[in-house]
């Protein structure tokens, strides 16, 4: 069973489609660790090791294991490597393959620990503070889907939704703010993608044809070139403050107080042109004519994302040779604020009927309640040689709970249907992690990685026998509210994503180290709806259901990066 993720400007189901469905949730709350370095190299598998700055995010006792202070800045590179198939006919026709790539700058990591010695041989023996950014994900996202076909039109799918909406309102500008129209219609009426045709509350799309002589049904003229962009910008960086206790140099106690931000930008267009314009004859009241050529409809979105969370981990060393850790953090309390916009135009072979909107900006705001995490690691050294280091974490979705900032003055939940489909839609995530280094000289080490993180998302087997998607739980929430329908099975879908790391070390006899390392994630493959599927008609005057394309995306995410270290 395969998953379809609807574009998020055709699935919001608020009236300004801001955001706040399960998939925003779990972007928001997961986590891809970064760090230094060497903890990438070593694929983040560093709850038992300590001693680096980029564990301490994993592991607040990591600050601990390091008998020195030491500061270090680790600039990087990101590389999104994306290839789109296309297929016009569901998910059983997919074409040749689009691949786009892009690279920017980041900065995993900075930070500062400084160690402060006790002078006791026994019991607390230092005390460590730290003060450090590491980047917890990276939203970077670029792809391009293209392809022809004749069986869909997102214009005459958008035509198909106004059914019932008065036209009246339709056209007023005010009516973005003042009407319970969803905006995505709204602009694309507003762009000159559809109108009226006689009927009440009624409309056809311009890449719609009329059947003759009657005129009793209308359907798609001819075949199009469509084209699906989306562009994903931003990270996710964690403030942490931080304090270790070391005792007898056996047992490792450690507290973070962690403030997560992230800018997270989205952008999708979908265009959509006649591929014979004279097949797409529009006549008009006036006696005018005209052939549709193109449309092209954008949606934007922006969020702030700031939150708060606490974390407390441990890290013994029962025999040498020998580290146990473990590490516990609360749910971070996000706030979010969003902001967004839509716009629509259309283009004729005469200009005079060329049309085109931009929504108003839309801005809300709500809390997010993220998943709690639990990781458990060990690493066993071999002397100066080198050592192994394993991790497992969990983290727990179901939990996630989106709420209003008016909430409680207003005494009512403005998100059933989202916190419903968070406990149910979404459990348990299962992250391991595998790191190695080995000691070639006391200077230089060779490093490898490797980490496999299950998706948390689920779908049900219903009262009926039916399969339910969180999409389906969307479309029928009131059945299964009211109890009319039931979830009765659940099951995970086998979505994994695998890491692939390497690095090396290089250690002064000074104070000075250096460490590089590459990364590379393979994402699961998605697949993705642009538009709805719709009910229309066909040449033949058949009324059917018609699938609308299907875009699959093959994602690959190239981070390098270079730590340049002090220890003092």
């Amino acid at each position: 069973m395969k998953k379809i993720l609807l574009a998020s400007a055709i699935l919001a189901a608020s009236m300004t489609a801001a955001a706040q469905n399960l998939y925003d949730a779990m972007s928001f709350s997961q986590n891809q660790y970064y760090g230094t370095a060497r903890s990438m190299a070593l694929g983040n598998a560093m709850t038992a090791l300590g001693g680096d700055l980029g564990s301490i995010g994993i592991n607040p006792a990591g600050s601990a294991v390091a008998p020195y202070s030491q500061f270090a800045i680790t600039p990087g590179l990101t590389v999104s490597a994306v290839s789109s198939a296309f297929s016009p006919e569901g998910e059983n026709a997919f074409g040749l393959s689009n691949r786009l790539g892009n690279t920017r700058m980041n900065l995993p990591n900075v930070g500062l620990s400084l160690n402060f010695q006790t002078g006791r041989r026994h019991g607390l023996k230092a005390v460590s503070i730290g003060f450090l950014s590491n980047q917890t994900n990276n939203y970077h996202f670029l792809s391009e889907g293209f392809g022809t076909q004749d069986r869909s039109s997102m214009i005459a799918e958008f035509a198909d939704a106004a059914f019932g909406y008065g036209e009246n309102v339709l056209r007023e500008y005010s009516a973005f703010n003042n009407s319970n129209i969803p905006w995505d219609i709204l602009a694309a009426y507003q762009g000159g993608m559809f109108g009226s045709y006689g009927r009440d509350g009624e409309y056809v799309g311009v890449t719609e044809t009329f059947s003759f002589p009657d005129g009793d049904y209308h359907y798609l003229a001819g075949p199009l070139a469509q084209s699906s962009y989306q562009t994903k910008l931003g990270s996710k960086n964690d403030l942490v403050v931080n304090l270790g206790l070391n005792f007898s140099d056996r047992f490792y106690l450690g507290f973070n107080l962690g403030v997560p931000t992230a800018r997270y930008r989205y952008q999708e267009s979908f265009y959509e042109a006649a591929v014979n314009p004279d097949r797409f004859l529009i006549r008009y009241d006036d006696g005018h004519d005209t052939c549709f050529r193109n449309g092209t409809f954008n949606y934007q979105y922006l969020a702030d994302v700031a939150g708060v969370y606490a974390k407390i981990g441990v890290i013994l060393r029962p025999v040498d040779g020998l580290r146990l850790g473990a590490s516990f953090q609360t749910p971070t309390a996000f706030t979010i604020s969003e902001t967004w916009m839509y716009s629509a135009s259309t283009t004729f072979d005469d200009s005079y009927y060329n049309d085109s909107v931009s929504s108003p900006q839309g801005e809300f705001s709500y809390t997010l309640r993220s998943p709690y995490r639990a990781s458990f690691g060990a690493a066993f050294t071999f002397g100066k040689q080198g050592f192994i280091s394993v991790d497992y974490e969990l983290a727990d979705y179901s939990v996630m709970r989106f709420r209003s900032l008016r909430e409680g003055r207003i005494g009512e939940d403005a998100f059933v249907a989202q916190n419903w489909a968070n406990r149910y839609f979404t459990g348990v995530s299962h992250a391991f992690r595998l790191g190695a280094e080995l000691r070639l000289t006391p200077e230089w080490s060779l490093r490898a990685g490797y980490n496999l993180t299950t998706s948390p998302e689920r779908w049900w087997t219903a009262s009926d026998g039916q399969q339910v998607t969180v999409n389906d739980f969307y479309a029928d929430f009131d059945s299964y509210f009211n109890r009319i329908k039931n979830l009765v099975t659940p099951h995970y879908y086998n979505d994994r994503s695998h890491a692939f790391s390497a690095g090396i070390g290089y250690s002064s006899p000074g104070s000075f180290f250096l460490d590089a390392a590459v990364r590379m994630i393979r994402y699961p493959v998605s697949t993705f709806a642009p538009y709805f599927d719709y009910e229309c008609y066909d040449s033949a005057g058949d009324f059917r259901l018609v699938e609308a394309p299907r875009i699959q995306n093959h994602r690959d995410l190239w981070n390098v990066s270079l730590t340049f270290g002090w220890r003092f």
